[in-house]
């Protein structure tokens, strides 16, 4: 039964956000801009952020973990025959690759569910190259919602929708600044860029 919940899930994610917030995840792609190396997201969800970086970059490997089965039977449908891709249940606070394995790490719309922020901080430095980038994005509830940054169809998903769905999904000015605090507090150090990328907060930590 358990699975089954999870699949529909899974599902109803790939219906709706995983819908809506396409060109969102193609204005990451597009600024991140890793063409060649080692991709890790955090929390991957139905993979379509996998898929985007992986398109048309074979030089580029794209890992993609999560802790839920239906989300990654989603995104097993959409990597399809992707070479570059690689989809593995995994919790990320046990990120089972060796140190320095990736050049950038994507965490979207995940952090409001870690349960040990600062063992997954540690992890993801762990496994970053030098130099690698971890870029943390929290939808803000009180964003202005750029032109083109959501998938509309004859105007749905309304704004107040999306607005309630960020209130429960995203991260208001107080838990952003402790998320903020931890981040400070991890190996990555004070070596972070708070800003903001479209609805989205943004960290943007070195290692």
């Amino acid at each position: 039964m358990a699975v089954w919940r999870e699949r529909l899930r899974g599902l109803a994610y790939d219906l709706g956000p995983g819908r809506w917030y396409r060109s969102a995840w193609r204005f990451m792609v597009a600024d991140v801009d890793l063409r060649e190396g080692a991709w890790l997201d955090v929390g991957c969800g139905p993979g379509i952020l996998c898929v985007l970086a992986a398109s048309g970059n074979p030089a580029l490997d794209v890992v993609g973990i999560d802790v839920s089965p239906g989300m990654l039977a989603r995104a097993r449908l959409h990597k399809g025959g992707a070479l570059n891709i690689t989809l593995r249940q995994m919790d990320a606070s046990h990120i089972v690759y060796p140190d320095g394995t990736f050049h950038v790490a994507t965490a979207i719309q995940s952090a409001h569910h870690w349960q040990d922020p600062a063992a997954i901080l540690r992890e993801v430095y762990r496994v970053l190259v030098p130099g690698g980038r971890f870029y943390i994005y929290e939808a803000d509830p009180d964003a202005e919602v750029p032109e083109g940054w959501i998938d509309r169809q004859a105007g749905w998903p309304p704004e107040v929708l999306l607005r309630r769905r960020w209130r429960r999904f995203g991260m208001d000015q107080a838990r952003w600044d402790g998320l903020k605090k931890q981040v400070e507090e991890s190996p990555f150090g004070t070596d972070v860029v708070d800003e903001r990328h479209g609805f989205y907060r943004r960290l943007v930590c070195t290692r």
